[in-house]
């Protein structure tokens, strides 16, 4: 495969795979919306257009994974939907269940790519698709796993925060209120436990293709 043919399949991937995180964002919206927070809607967060979900934070959305992807292959997006959990009826449980809703959305894309590689009229091995499929499915994977770390900052540990006892919730709480020093902590130690955690199912997700 030449350089340009790496390219084409680098840049119809991280179209893709920004157009996951705009969904993962988008989930967010509806679910919280569901459980009465108006206020995803009240920031023209419920569309399907990936730029009112990406635009807020347009560096870390999509020029920072840019030139991850492009320059050495990893590939990583900050994005956020506003939410007020004080509008829920059950602030505890929803809130769980709106975190959840993203990266069960990356999960479900996942699972839509690694479908379309077995379609064999349109996922021969010489083709783009095949390896962009491939791709985008991984990297929902990846993307799915590390939204789960249970990490202030990071959905996984609003999915775990109703099992935690309140002394402890409280306090993560405060720190997960303090701006980006949360989120900066939780990406560099997100990125070491996702090495831990990925290697293991990593194998897992390959077994789910035809090239398993």
């Amino acid at each position: 495969m030449s350089e340009q043919d790496e390219l084409i399949i680098k840049v119809a991937t991280l179209f893709l795979v920004l157009y996951s995180v705009s969904l993962h964002e988008l989930a967010h919206a509806y679910t919280a919306t569901y459980f009465g927070d108006p206020t995803p809607g009240r920031h023209g967060r419920l569309t399907w257009d990936p730029l009112a979900q990406l635009l807020p934070t347009w560096f870390y959305s999509m020029v920072f994974p840019a030139l991850m992807y492009l320059t050495n292959g990893f590939l990583f997006c900050y994005a956020f939907c506003p939410i007020d959990p004080s509008r829920f009826r059950k602030p505890l449980r929803d809130r769980a269940l709106v975190a959840l809703a993203g990266p069960v959305t990356n999960f479900a894309i996942m699972g839509l790519f690694v479908g379309l590689l077995y379609i064999k009229p349109i996922a021969q091995p010489r083709y783009y698709n095949t390896q962009i499929f491939l791709w985008t499915a991984y990297w929902n994977f990846v993307l799915g796993i590390f939204n789960l770390l249970p990490l202030p900052g990071l959905d996984g540990y609003d999915v775990l925060r109703p099992a935690l006892p309140l002394g402890l919730r409280r306090p993560l709480d405060e720190f997960r209120r303090m701006g980006f020093l949360p989120m900066i902590l939780a990406i560099m130690l997100g990125s070491r436990l996702l090495g831990v955690v990925i290697d293991p199912l990593e194998r897992y997700f390959f077994m789910l293709t035809p090239y398993g």
